[in-house]
């Protein structure tokens, strides 16, 4: 059964897609289990692997212990939220050391959090409810690959 989001089409894969992602290691970060799942099939299906964390906190913890390309970061999180968690990742040494880009991951419009995005340093926006598509070209984007 093929995943279906928002208002998408049941979407297919095809061989070459499949591996357009493969090798890119993405720090996937919400405290919602269901969102990581969904988040984690889509990026399998062009070949990603994900590292999943339900908090900030984590999201330190498993940053600083990966080989991560690129993060996608919940905003609306309880305890530290994704712009805070943002500027801490941005601190730390193996940030400073290969700064990666963090995409803000989230339900709230481009327009509500654009100023705040920029601030922390964000590399870029993808909203949810999301399409493959979506996801796929800003990933291929903000890690510089070209479908």
């Amino acid at each position: 059964m093929e995943d279906s989001f928002s208002n998408e089409t049941p979407f297919t894969v095809n061989q070459t897609d499949r591996k357009l992602l493969e090798g890119i290691n993405i720090l996937v970060v919400d405290d919602n289990p269901i969102n990581l799942t969904v988040a984690d099939k889509t990026l399998a299906k062009f070949g990603g692997t994900s590292f999943k964390c339900l908090s900030a906190e984590e999201s330190l913890v498993v940053f600083q212990s990966n080989s991560i390309q690129l993060i996608l970061m919940d905003l609306h999180m309880p305890g530290v939220d994704g712009f805070a968690a943002t500027k801490l990742i941005r601190e730390t040494e193996a940030y400073k050391n290969n700064p990666i880009p963090i995409l803000a991951y989230t339900t709230y419009s481009y327009n509500e959090v654009k100023d705040e995005i920029e601030d922390c340093g964000m590399s870029g926006y993808i909203g949810k409810p999301f399409t493959h598509i979506q996801v796929l070209d800003t990933i291929l984007e903000a890690v510089g690959v070209q479908k």
